[in-house]
This record gives C-alpha cells, sequence and structure tokens, in this order.
C-alpha cells in the first residue's frame, strides 16, 4: 500500500529493476488481457509466474531491461516497454526460449497455438518506427498523468533516437486509447480476425504519431 499520493509530480522515471516481478506480470497483463489471457488459457497464476519470469530476465521481450519503471514512494508504480523492430525481433526469440524452459511442454504448445493467426492482430514493425508494446501504471497512480508522463518520455526519447514514428497495438475498447488519441496517436489498421475472434481475441488497432524531425 502506497502512503503517499501517487500522481505525475510524485513520480520519478528510472531503468526497471527486475523487482517485483508479479506486479509487472499483472500490468504488462493490463494491457493485452485477452491476448494474455489466451496465451495463458486463462490461467492467472501463469501469467503471474510466467511474466513474471520473463521479466527477470535480461533479453526477454517482457524484460525489465526493455523499461522505464515509473516509481512512486521507492515503489512501482508504473511501466512503459519498447523497442526499434530489431531489438524486437532479438527479444521475442529470447522470450520465446524463456517460455519453453519455464512452461510445462502442453502450457507452451498451446501457447503456440496463437501464432498461426496472431501475426495478423500485431503486425510487423517497420524499421523507421518506435514500437511502444507496453504501457501500465497501478489503479491507484490511474487518471492521475503517470501513464501521459510515461507517454511522453516515450516520444521524446523516440524522436532523439532517430525514429520517425511510434507505433502500438490495443484492443479498440481499451480506456487508454483516450489518452493516445489526445497525445497525436491516430488509428492506421483495425483487425479482427475471425478465428481468433471466437476465441475471445476483439477488434484490434494500430495507431501511430508521427514525430516532427
Amino acid at each position: 500500500m502506497f502512503m503517499t499520493i501517487i500522481n505525475a509530480e510524485t513520480v520519478t522515471l528510472q531503468p526497471a529493476s527486475p523487482d517485483d516481478p508479479e506486479l509487472a506480470a499483472e500490468l504488462i497483463h493490463a494491457t493485452e488481457p485477452h491476448i494474455f489471457g489466451y496465451l495463458h488459457d486463462h490461467d492467472m497464476a501463469l501469467v503471474r509466474s510466467h511474466l513474471g519470469y520473463q521479466w527477470q530476465q535480461t533479453d526477454s521481450l517482457f524484460s525489465h531491461r526493455h523499461c522505464t519503471a515509473a516509481m512512486g514512494d521507492g515503489k512501482l508504480a508504473g511501466i512503459e516497454i519498447g523497442y526499434g523492430a530489431a531489438k524486437q525481433e532479438q527479444a521475442a526469440a529470447a522470450m520465446m526460449e524463456h517460455a519453453m524452459a519455464h512452461m510445462t511442454p502442453a502450457q507452451f504448445a498451446h501457447m503456440a497455438t496463437w501464432f498461426e493467426h496472431g501475426h495478423y492482430v500485431l503486425p510487423p514493425v517497420p524499421d523507421d518506427a518506435w514500437y511502444l508494446q507496453h504501457l501500465a501504471v497501478i489503479a491507484q497512480a490511474r487518471g492521475k498523468g503517470v501513464g501521459e508522463r510515461l507517454l511522453v518520455n516515450v516520444l521524446e526519447r523516440s524522436r532523439e533516437a532517430g525514429f520517425a514514428r511510434v507505433l502500438l497495438d490495443l484492443y479498440a475498447e481499451n480506456p487508454a486509447r483516450r489518452l493516445y488519441e489526445r497525445m497525436g496517436f491516430e488509428v492506421i489498421v483495425e483487425t479482427l480476425v475471425r478465428p481468433l475472434l471466437e476465441r475471445g481475441i476483439p477488434l484490434h488497432l494500430r495507431m501511430e504519431c508521427k514525430l516532427r524531425a
């Protein structure tokens, strides 16, 4: 329980540590509950265990090494995970190796069924784009400007690194969509995959924010 009020003025942004793996797992899950629910057969204990394990690795798609943490009162209040296309590809390969090591064969086999149609939901990332994969804050920090501060940091870092745009994917009813639109993101792709809709994966959007030079 936080002892101070969590808002944009009281948090600090810093590189994440491997601490708080279960909380990090819950925040990652919150960004895409339909997909992560499907991948883990709707088992939240497995979500916390598996994504928490991935968070503690140094090279995984969900590693703390790719994360900027919002810290409030010395505790994790929010996360932002992202990368360019080349780093994303490397991290995705490492993630699969870690998943195979952590999951049972049956759990891994179920997760792998996603890849038959999942690439339609999450299209490839072009080389000129920074991909914002996850941005989430704890319940106590929602509506307090913490998510916006993380997002502003993403846009500034991406521009300084020479990327032309920032891309992200989210389910259409995600409340965070309002923040992204307010910060200049526009929908460029709408994807509904019928075989996945039957498995609980709703309409997804790819959003883009073009960066000024």
